[in-house]
């Protein structure tokens, strides 16, 4: 069982455990974001994982349309994320599903995943890569949903933000160690605790820095330490012509 929490996270948790499996069949073959990043770096370009969601417990609300976003990003972004989880981003596999539909990048499904349910949907939905958090799973959990993520043959984004998650995540070979820059329990946001972990990840590594990243200045910081890719939420659904400036 995934751990338990006094918090919001709790709830969310809860709420995945019971989530109803999206049953439809997958029509796209899968797309490699690791594929894309190197193509990307290859390019000289930054590669951004452009994320679409409409709200956030960190107070962010969009209305912003996906098809325009998709339509608009697609030529510059190496990937896009799209938040699933109901209940405190509103988020939908349908708009996953239809987001697939409109695109031949890889699309991450960012999700709260405890279980190899949300792994079939999320291949099903046309996911390429799918969103794992090591503060709100086992290890042998871990373990177990990113084998699983491996026998659809997609990839895995497993999330740390402490240097003991750390420890344990590379023991288990994800596709990409991605660090949060929001702590999940108090949401509040530190980077300089982000890159200093981001310095730590062994070089074999894809890595991906996740929220606050606002600007190039950020980006630019992020990658003199190690960073590889960068997913960014907030600051493109407001602008997403911001993108040409942080390529």
């Amino acid at each position: 069982m995934p751990k338990n929490f006094n918090n919001w996270l709790n709830d969310v948790i809860q709420h995945s455990l019971k989530r109803n499996k999206f049953n439809g069949k997958r029509d796209r073959k899968i797309y490699s974001l690791r594929n894309s990043i190197i193509e990307s770096k290859y390019k000289k370009l930054n590669p951004i994982i452009a994320e679409y969601k409409t709200r956030s417990p960190s107070g962010f609300i969009s209305d912003r349309d996906y098809k325009e976003y998709v339509k608009f990003l697609e030529n510059y972004v190496a990937g896009f994320s799209v938040l699933t989880e109901e209940k405190y981003f509103n988020g939908s596999y349908e708009v996953l599903n239809n987001i697939a539909k409109l695109t031949s990048k890889p699309i991450l499904m960012k999700d709260f995943v405890v279980t190899f349910d949300q792994i079939e949907s999320a291949y099903n939905l046309g996911a390429d890569v799918v969103l794992l958090i090591a503060s709100i799973i086992s290890e042998k959990e871990l373990e177990n949903l990113i084998n699983e993520i491996k026998n659809y043959g997609m990839e895995s984004l497993v999330e740390i933000h402490d240097q003991n998650e750390l420890e344990v995540v590379i023991n288990y070979n994800p596709s990409f160690v991605g660090v949060n820059s929001r702590n999940l329990f108090n949401l509040s946001i530190d980077l300089n605790n982000a890159v200093k972990l981001i310095e730590k990840i062994p070089k074999n590594f894809i890595k991906i820095a996740e929220s606050g990243l606002k600007n190039r200045n950020d980006i630019d910081i992020f990658k003199s330490h190690g960073a590889d890719a960068f997913l960014i939420g907030s600051s493109l659904m407001k602008d997403p012509h911001l993108i040409i400036s942080l390529i």
